[in-house]
């Protein structure tokens, strides 16, 4: 039995040495590097928020997250990842401002906007959609090539 306990726990830090030796846990929950990937003109968009967040800002990991169909790409911000010591600038009793852009190529476009409980990007059949949440309802909307237009479930 002890030397079972032994071997588990030699096991237990090998593992944690080959963890901190590939970076895993290293990196900051809020980071500037998840901003500055962003595409530019969605950088740019969300670095105006900086002086309203009164101080530096940054994002977790999930903050962006994007999906593509055949005709673009979108990319979805989510708020509630995003540090700001003024949180009121940018979330509410309503939720977290959630923002959408849709880009072909370097250019992108904020084509939806909305303080929700949560905004997730799906692709049905290579046509983008959208779920909002927010007051506990979801609503879902589809992209007609211009906008997210609202649809019947």
């Amino acid at each position: 039995m002890r030397h079972h306990l032994f071997a588990l726990m030699i096991c237990l830090v090998s593992t944690a040495v080959e963890a901190k030796a590939r970076g895993i846990g290293q990196e900051h929950p809020f980071a500037a590097e998840h901003i500055e990937g962003l595409p530019a003109d969605v950088r740019r968009a969300v670095l105006t928020h900086e002086r309203a967040c009164g101080g530096k800002v940054a994002a977790t990991h999930y903050f962006a997250v994007s999906i593509a169909t055949p005709a673009q790409s979108f990319l979805s911000l989510h708020y509630e990842d995003f540090s700001c010591p003024n949180r009121g600038t940018l979330c509410t009793a309503t939720g977290c401002l959630h923002e959408v852009y849709a880009g072909k190529g370097a250019g992108y476009r904020r084509v939806f906007s909305v303080y929700a409980e949560d905004v997730r990007l799906t692709n049905a059949g290579g046509v983008a959609g959208l779920e909002v949440r927010r007051g506990g309802a979801t609503q879902l909307y589809q992209w007609n090539g211009s906008s997210f237009a609202p649809t019947r479930r």
